[in-house]
């Protein structure tokens, strides 16, 4: 499936996705790290913040996680993985 950064589409999930950024807010965390392992975690988001060109989620225990290797907060798909919706399970 092709994501076009310009669609309406994309840009209605893009502000669901960005709504679940609280900070202090304890969420179901799924990204992708740099190995393009699979990571889903609970966790409290501390800060949205940018270094550079990238944004980055700071959380609690003071990982930081590229904004752009994040797939779902809380449920809330990124538009960036639209396909993973339908292969994650909370098995």
């Amino acid at each position: 499936m092709e994501t076009s950064l310009n669609k309406p589409d994309f840009v209605a999930s893009e502000t669901l996705f960005r709504a679940a950024i609280v900070p202090g807010k304890f969420v179901r965390l799924e990204y992708l790290t740099d190995l393009s392992e699979f990571i889903k975690a609970d966790v409290t988001i501390k800060q949205l913040c940018r270094e550079g060109d990238t944004e980055l989620l700071e959380l609690a225990n003071g990982e930081m996680v590229p904004l752009d290797r994040v797939v779902s907060i809380s449920g809330n798909l990124s538009p960036r993985y639209p396909g993973y919706g339908n292969y994650s399970c909370d098995c």
